[in-house]
């Protein structure tokens, strides 16, 4: 996550028994591997990157891979249209007919087909577009986005569902024309309409034909990844690969020499929810194996670390990829006057199992002028065996800063915390989670890798009196003064049919059950589930804290926690992050 790795090679290394000299001056990479040398000018004096790995090469396969397809959205109502180019028409039938919800076994003559579908105005045909991430692993999920085709008649895409469509590799080629490839991901899910992107008549009209399925991608086929040596050397290729192998040891080799130019990389199941970890830690490995460089480089490295402009974050990484033999320097350092020395020493102690590292992290946490806040608890999420880590994300709840209750909740569910009470709201909605919380209540709602609402607090309610109608006219909730109970109104995409009035409950967490549960009624007017989609109830309880009806603030997760809260303090240096190749500097 830091961009720090450097581009210079000198030393020496024995071979099973054959010596052999590293190159001095490596060739410069150039295009997907460009970005070494451009972000690690000025670094090379660092023991952090001499002698490692990352002076033989570099990693290919870090950028996003961009897809796209065609694919269909239903559950519009009369706002959808049947007009579709007849190329884009053709092949989205014949991908139809290949799914299983339009073949198999007993089909009946009379069962609707695909054609049929595309013409009904429930529908729009839409141009699905998505990155697959570096280092993408079968089975993983991104998000993708969603645009009614240009020149049809589709008014809004609110409320709507794609079908499973397969996204395909693309180039485009010039004049609006692309040439499409493998089929390497897939895309289905519920269409997420930013309901606060409207800031006028005309853009409503632009935001309604176009939104994003948040974590609807799915990758098909995984990334591939493998080191390339700048000079191609059998010797140097087995070399790597010996090394990298006996660092993350697994039945089935990490590491692969393939030619003398490639190592084909394979991300060990330890790091599968962090493979870019794992090719920081790669690039990092130090190669020479004479007597006690270990011991030597693990002490520059303690010396190097107290100066404020070294690469903190390479050499905490580098410390790792030697291991826990480094413990007793690092321990040394949980104390030092350099706030970035004692941070970054704790990093590697806990990242190595030293749960004592905890105390001098947990102090970042908590301390309102660190610069190592967020990055602090980002740490402490990836403790997961430590209890005390756990312990410490749970205190950081109740911070009165909303961007570190939002960081630990973060943390805290990747960890599979118990403190975090997950529920399903309808079956393929979205996730509401209810977090504890002594620092006031307070809605936060995702709209990236997946689909939850987030509960902070305790007793989040909508008491009467309240009248509301969203935008839309999808629902109505009001209550006069002293009602006990909610009075709802909902309205259908389809022939905007009214609901009967129904009575909901007050209690916030019930209220969000009503409203995105899939309907189950007993009579007209004893209804349980009104499948409202997760934007339509993310704009309403955002539109019920703003006009005071809910007794808790609102907030919408938006590109990055900078972004949602505005600048850490105090100002100065920047935070330095955990780990170097992150996803920022992952290629082009």
């Amino acid at each position: 996550m830091c961009r720090k790795l450097i581009a210079m090679v000198i030393g020496c290394s024995l071979l099973a028994g054959c010596s052999f000299t590293w190159d001095t001056q490596p060739k410069k990479p150039d295009v997907e591997k460009g970005f070494v040398d451009a972000k690690l000018q000025g670094l090379t004096d660092s023991a952090a990157y001499h002698d490692t790995v990352a002076e033989q090469g570099w990693i290919e396969g870090l950028r996003f891979m961009r897809v796209r397809g065609y694919g269909l959205v239903a559950g519009l109502g009369d706002r959808g249209s049947s007009e579709c180019p007849e190329q884009i028409r053709d092949r989205l039938v014949q991908e139809m007919y290949k799914r299983t919800e339009f073949t198999g076994p007993g089909l009946k003559p009379a069962r609707i087909t695909p054609e049929q579908i595309i013409d009904d105005a429930d529908t729009a045909v839409v141009l699905v577009e998505g990155q697959i991430p570096a280092a993408a692993q079968t089975g993983d999920t991104f998000d993708v986005t969603v645009r009614a085709l240009p020149g049809t008649q589709t008014v809004s895409l609110e409320g709507g569902r794609l079908y499973t469509a397969d996204l395909h590799i693309f180039r485009e080629v010039g004049s609006g024309s692309v040439i499409e490839g493998q089929t390497l991901a897939t895309a289905d899910g519920a269409i997420f309409i930013n309901p606060f992107d409207k800031a006028d008549d005309e853009r409503i009209q632009l935001s309604a034909r176009e939104g994003m399925v948040i974590g609807g991608g799915k990758v098909s086929t995984p990334r591939r990844l493998r080191f390339v040596l700048t000079r191609p050397s059998f010797q140097r290729v087995r070399h790597i690969s010996n090394k990298i192998n006996a660092r993350f040891p697994e039945l089935r080799k990490v590491a692969e020499a393939t030619t003398p130019s490639y190592i084909e990389l394979r991300v060990p199941a330890e790091f599968a929810d962090d493979p870019f970890h794992f090719l920081a830690l790669v690039r990092h490995l130090y190669l020479p194996e004479r007597p006690g460089f270990l011991e030597d480089r693990t002490r520059k490295l303690a010396d190097e670390i107290v100066d404020p402009d070294a690469p903190h974050p390479d050499i905490a990484l580098a410390w790792e990829g030697i291991g826990r033999t480094v413990l007793p320097t690092v321990q040394k350092l949980y104390t030092d006057s350099h706030e970035h020395a004692r941070f970054y020493a704790a990093v590697t102690g806990l990242r190595l199992g030293d749960d004592v590292a905890v105390e001098v992290l947990s102090a970042a946490a908590h301390d309102e002028a660190s610069a190592y806040r967020l990055t602090a608890i980002e740490e402490l999420g990836r403790a997961r065996k430590s209890f005390r880590a756990a312990g410490e994300l749970r205190e950081l709840l109740n911070d009165s800063d909303p961007r570190i209750r939002v960081e630990a909740y973060e943390a805290l569910l990747a960890r599979g915390d118990v403190t975090i009470r997950s529920e399903p709201v309808g079956e393929n909605n979205f996730t509401l989670d209810q977090v504890p919380s002594a620092a006031g209540n307070l809605i936060y709602v995702r709209r990236t890798g997946a689909q939850r609402m987030v509960l902070f607090g305790t007793a989040l309610t909508c008491p009467a009196p309240v009248y509301y109608r969203d935008p839309s006219d999808m629902i109505t909730i009001s209550a006069q003064a002293g009602d006990e109970q909610l009075t709802l109104v909902r309205r259908t995409n389809f022939g905007h049919r009214q609901s009967p009035p129904l009575a909901g409950p007050t209690d916030l967490p019930e209220l969000i059950h009503m409203l995105g549960d899939d309907p189950v009624a007993t009579s007209d007017t004893d209804v349980h589930g009104l499948a409202l989609g997760y934007s339509t109830i993310t704009r309403t309880v955002a539109d019920l804290s703003s006009g005071g009806f809910i007794n808790a603030d609102f907030m919408l997760q938006t590109a990055s926690v900078e972004e949602m809260f505005g600048p850490l303090k105090p100002g100065g240096r920047p935070e330095s992050e955990p780990i170097s190749l992150s996803r920022a500097e992952s290629g082009p």
